[in-house]
């Protein structure tokens, strides 16, 4: 009777672990993480997707089955080094069906800017964590070798990397969730871990304006498919409407079904959210549903000032660009009549200071010419110099008297005496506030052959790259318009200077 109970047990508790191991893969099982905390299912996702800097609790009850431990279970915070790395740590338990896993996360996420709107992320999660059976209520017979119900104390440590090429808002990755691991125990038992297991990532984040107040808002189309050793291959798909308030997701898995989830944020600040999860399988069919939690605290983006394009901003550089837009265009409504009345004082003090000077250089050159009646031709020089002296003085003030008609959708920009530039049209191709990038820029210009000019503005502490300065807006949009006759292709813009 003893013996026939022994074998029972043992029949039973190895019918459930492989099922177990047949209904519940291995893996993660994160491809809901599209919100917070996605360096799990990437490495390079720390860099953004976390919103760093900011401390993340995810955590999953895989078909509501809660027995003293969750399923799985991520802790982990964020921070931005600077404006291409970023790192996390944090912590990690997961319950496979069979074993389970507790210890620590490091991330690490670094990109390498290939050109204006295309980088290369790669980056690698490290894992370190101590493995042991997820459900010890079966005790083997001491004289029956059941490897299934050994109970086991390992000390792994884990390496999953993962590259991701940005260009633009569209990105392609591809992570292994276990590509190298190293088990530091004495037992040195090995369970497969060794097969990686592969996910391939295509996300694109479209901007969408809903309503007042709700900033960053956008929505993020993701497709995936993760590939496991043993198991049928995932595919996936995800939508995510986020914004500064709130975000709804819902996604499809062939394997664990389709997904729904919401979450709200506080004082931009403090985030909450939970995903619901149903089986379509038959084979989960019966199965209850999956629930899943998240919460999230953002302290605030480490300061990193990123290159500016004047028609490209990077999301890290463009709430300060257009904050200065704002308070450029402020201070210009607040003064404009004070301006204009004070623009037609200057101009008319302008045309007689010309006249006067313009008298007094005739008066000299009249006494030069008394003085040098026997050389016609240098009188004949002199006067040619003065026609050409005044027609210069005649050209800048028409210039200063030319007012520009924008055109529909025409980009444009004027001050008055930029730091002691020439009045003048001038057609930028790029403003710059990182030396690099503008250095970059500006050695791609002369290999293509042009003759690129800047200036620096203290104002906005930016760099302008321009190709050109033309004395009237007709000049200079005849030169924007046929793409500095066919020299540039790129797109560019006319930034006018007036003088005092």
């Amino acid at each position: 009777m003893y013996r026939f109970r022994v074998c029972f047990l043992l029949v039973l508790a190895t019918t459930i672990l492989c099922a177990q191991e047949r209904t519940l893969p291995a893996d993660f099982r994160q491809h809901g993480l599209t919100q917070f905390n996605a360096s799990l299912l990437n490495a390079t996702y720390g860099m953004d997707w976390n919103n760093p800097n900011s401390v993340s609790i995810w955590t999953r009850w895989q078909w509501q089955t809660v027995d003293g431990d969750p399923t799985s279970l991520f802790a982990n915070y964020t921070h931005g080094i600077d404006q291409q790395s970023s790192f996390g740590i944090g912590f990690l338990q997961h319950n496979t069906g069979t074993y389970l896993y507790t210890g620590a996360n490091l991330n690490y996420a670094y990109a390498i800017p290939i050109d204006n709107s295309m980088k290369l992320i790669v980056g690698v999660n490290t894992f370190a964590f101590q493995e042991k059976l997820a459900d010890d209520r079966f005790i083997s017979n001491p004289d029956i070798d059941l490897p299934q119900l050994e109970s086991t104390n390992d000390f792994i440590l884990q390496f999953s990397p993962a590259i991701r090429l940005q260009v633009d808002q569209f990105s392609v990755g591809l992570a292994v969730e276990n590509a190298i691991d190293f088990n530091l125990s004495d037992s040195g038992n090995d369970d497969s871990r060794n097969s990686g297991i592969f996910i391939g990532t295509l996300s694109n984040d479209f901007p969408v304006t809903l309503f007042s107040g709700l900033e960053h808002s956008f929505v993020r189309p993701i497709l995936y498919v993760k590939a496991i050793p043993d198991a049928d291959t995932q595919f996936g798909i995800n939508g995510l409407l986020s914004t500064s308030k709130f975000w709804l997701q819902g996604g499809y898995n062939s394997f664990y079904g389709i997904s729904g989830g919401a979450g709200v944020t506080f004082a931009k600040q403090f985030s909450i959210g939970g995903l619901l999860e149903f089986g379509t399988d038959s084979v989960l069919s019966d199965e209850k549903s999956t629930v899943e939690l998240i919460a999230s605290y953002h302290f605030g983006r480490t300061d990193q000032r990123r290159k500016v394009v004047g028609f490209d901003v990077e999301k890290d550089d463009a709430l300060a660009l257009e904050r200065i837009k704002a308070e450029e265009e402020q201070k210009r409504r607040e003064a404009q009549k004070a301006q204009e009345a004070e623009k037609k004082a200057i101009e008319q003090q302008k045309r007689l200071e010309e006249a006067k000077q313009f008298d007094v250089e005739k008066e000299e050159l009249h006494k030069k010419q008394a003085q040098e009646r026997d050389s016609m031709g240098k009188a004949i020089l002199i006067d040619k110099e003065l026609i050409d002296a005044q027609r210069k003085k005649d050209s800048i003030a028409e210039l200063q008297r030319e007012k520009v008609e924008l055109r529909p959708n025409e980009r444009y920009e004027e001050v008055t005496n930029a730091e002691g530039m020439e009045p003048g049209f001038y057609l930028i191709a790029n403003v710059f506030g990182t030396k690099r990038y503008f250095e970059s820029f500006m050695l791609t210009l002369k290999k293509m052959g042009l003759n690129p000019k800047s200036f620096y503005r203290s104002q906005n502490k930016f760099n302008y790259v321009y190709l050109e300065r033309y004395n009237t807006m007709r000049e200079a949009r005849e030169a924007r318009d046929s793409r500095l006759d066919g020299k540039y292709p790129g797109k560019t813009w006319v930034f006018r200077v007036r003088a005092n």
